[in-house]
């Protein structure tokens, strides 16, 4: 390929020690586009339902870059981490921003696919046509930042791009991450496991080439109305600015989703909110903002804890989804202790949301009994104590006693110590449900569901439910008067499914969510398909990014149906449909299981699903140019159905 992608994909084999340079096939490029679809397809072609465990040697971890990637193309630094989930065993991908997808793609690499594993840790460096597999004992038990700072030296540049795992990963805690930039963590799934279990603990990387563009003149005319557009909604971004998404803090209370205390209480009282409210975040901590490559929003930011215990701690990347399950989840209201907990994640190599649920829920077993002293070491779990939460975190990092149990996330944990705990396992598909929306909101309900990786709300997340719209702008969008009415469960499959399209194009291309598929006035599939076409030099609509859109999520379901799932795996947990809300303005109110499952019917049949089994039907598939996949589904006589002859 000469336009737009770099042109090659990079094999490492850590067994054999072996590199290969793939030149990209044209077809297979325009097929997937990239991120998430080259890892899609990768991932299908390389791992088989032999392979039961995400740590296993004949896992794969794709890095991938897409085609807008270190472009004008606004917020083009978005690095797609692919892989089989070590922490749910099924599909398993990741995004980080910051700065690295784009030294890749500048390097030469649309996509680095590392199999095997070294018989003690390495790391790999490379730099454009040079990549070498180098030892990495000297960095074993080093932090993310350590290494950071040892790797820039031992490589004599600022100029280079670093992911790495902390000791976390190194310990296989089935949720690490994989952190680029110190701070910038792809940590849903577990791809730190993933990685620590090859003993891979890095990749460096300095690129020094560029991105051909087939049509200049065309595609920067197009980048620069992208980026006018994103301009107009002076709002909201001087609202991540200031805050970044720590202003959800007041938001999800105003719209009665701040549960608490892994959701045995419904609704945080003011008083907690106003402590931890981005207001008070942006006013006390933060000291500067920060933005990832190409990006106009800025949204992250740096923070500074100036007084109390805590004082001196400093560091960038914390966000809402970072601070906020140590605050609502575990129910302490001390702004400070989260980003305490949050660093020392991020140092660690731990994806801060799933041990924060750990925490949750093991507190919430102990606090009802099922959980005592003997279980977890001596330490009394109360709500909200800080000193136990860190001690806890530690032991989680060094699989150290209890802490070895939390290492393998909620869902395992629960299986394993039984006696009722799994009751308080707030999980879809293996991962802690922090989207306590899902509670309380149908369209959240069916798109926490049906996401391909498990519970997460960047896979189709129903924006415009949150924005209430009037039953008359909800009519002509979706052809339902109550698409935008939370309570309701009609008109919510449209809603997602168009969700998971823009989204999952999103983290094809190589762009920021927060561009378009967050929110309702950013940019939409023609706003991309302006960008793609002269930049690769082939016309593509908005529709077509869509159709390939919709083959990648097949072949995320078809991974996954490979791996056993189906229709059952479709649901939300049984306490969101038998325990009513106690609290706040949505009291009383609960997800029917009978509307809920009306939902899913009609999601299956918008995707072309068989509803009983939730199965891709031949017919889509062939449709998608899938008959390949197709054919493996229906060669599965454990999964054979009517759907699939």
């Amino acid at each position: 390929m000469t336009y737009g992608w770099a042109g090659t994909l990079l094999w490492v084999d850590l067994t054999q020690g072996r590199i290969t340079r793939q030149p990209l096939d044209e077809d297979f490029a325009l097929k997937w586009l990239g991120g998430e679809g080259f890892g899609a397809r990768l991932l299908w072609e390389r791992v088989g339902p032999e392979v039961k465990d995400g740590l296993d040697p004949e896992n794969i971890l794709v890095f991938a870059a897409g085609p807008l990637i270190s472009t004008l193309a606004p917020s083009s630094g978005r690095l797609e981490i692919i892989t089989k989930s070590a922490l749910t065993g099924i599909f398993g991908d990741s995004n980080s921003g910051g700065h690295f997808a784009p030294e890749l793609k500048q390097a030469g690499y649309d996509a680095l696919i590392v199999t095997g594993r070294a018989e003690r840790p390495v790391y790999i460096w490379i730099d454009d046509e040079e990549v070498e597999i180098r030892d990495a004992a000297h960095l074993w038990g080093r932090t993310v930042p350590e290494t950071d700072d040892i790797l820039r030296k031992e490589l004599a540049g600022d100029d280079i791009q670093v992911a790495c795992i902390g000791p976390g990963g190194e310990n296989l805690v089935r949720y690490a991450a994989i952190l680029n930039n110190r701070t910038r963590a792809a940590g849903w799934g577990g791809a730190g496991a993933v990685a620590g279990s090859k003993k891979l603990k890095a990749i460096a990387v300095r690129g020094t080439r560029g991105v051909r563009v087939a049509r200049p003149a065309q595609f920067e005319q197009a980048c620069w109305a992208a980026h006018r557009k994103l301009l107009t909604d002076v709002r909201l971004l001087e609202t991540r600015r200031r805050m970044g998404t720590m202003h959800l803090m007041r938001m999800y209370h105003f719209g009665g989703y701040s549960a608490m205390r892994n959701c045995t209480i419904s609704q945080a009282p003011d008083e907690f909110v106003e402590k931890v409210s981005g207001e008070k975040w942006a006013d006390e901590y933060i000291v500067g903002t920060m933005g990832c490559h190409g990006c106009l929003q800025h949204c992250s930011h740096f923070a500074v804890v100036k007084n109390g215990p805590y004082k001196g701690l400093a560091s960038e990347g914390f966000e809402f989804a970072c601070l906020g399950p140590y605050l609502y989840s575990y129910g302490s209201d001390n702004l400070a202790f989260a980003f305490a907990a949050a660093k020392y994640c991020n140092e660690q190599g731990l994806d801060t949301t799933a041990p924060a649920g750990a925490i949750s829920w093991a507190t919430d077993c102990f606090q009802r009994g099922i959980l005592t002293e003997k279980d977890t070491d001596g330490l009394v779990l109360n709500w909200g104590d800080e000193a136990v939460a860190l001690e806890l975190l530690r032991k989680i990092t060094h699989r150290e006693g209890f802490g070895d149990l939390l290492a393998e996330g909620v869902e395992k944990a629960a299986r394993a110590v039984g006696r009722g705990s799994e009751r308080y396992a707030q999980t879809i598909k293996g991962r802690y449900c922090y989207e306590f929306n899902a509670h309380t909101n149908y369209g959240c309900a069916i798109a926490a569901a049906t996401s391909t990786r498990g519970c997460d709300h960047l896979k189709g997340w129903p924006q415009f439910e949150f924005s209430a719209p009037p039953p008359e702008v909800s009519q002509r969008r979706w052809g339902y008067p109550t698409t935008g009415d939370r309570r309701s469960h009609k008109g919510k499959a449209p809603m997602t499914v168009e969700g998971q399209r823009l989204h999952t194009l999103v983290d094809i291309l190589g762009t920021c969510k927060f561009n378009g598929a967050i929110g309702l006035h950013g940019l939409n599939e023609e706003d991309y398909a302006r960008m793609l076409s002269p930049l690769i030099g082939v016309d593509l609509s908005g529709k077509d990014l869509f159709h390939i859109a919709d083959r990648v999520w097949n072949q995320e379901q078809a991974f996954n149906i490979r791996q056993g799932l189906g229709r059952k795996d479709d649901t939300i947990p049984e306490m969101y449909m038998k325990e009513p809300l106690n609290a706040g303005p949505l009291k009383g109110t609960v997800i029917e299981k009978e509307k809920f499952e009306m939902m899913l019917d009609d999601y299956y049949q918008l995707r072309g699903w068989d509803v009983s089994t939730g199965f891709p039907t031949r017919e889509t598939l062939e449709s998608l140019d899938l008959k390949d996949v197709a054919d493996e589904l229906a060669s599965l006589s454990s999964l054979r159905a009517p759907s699939l002859p």
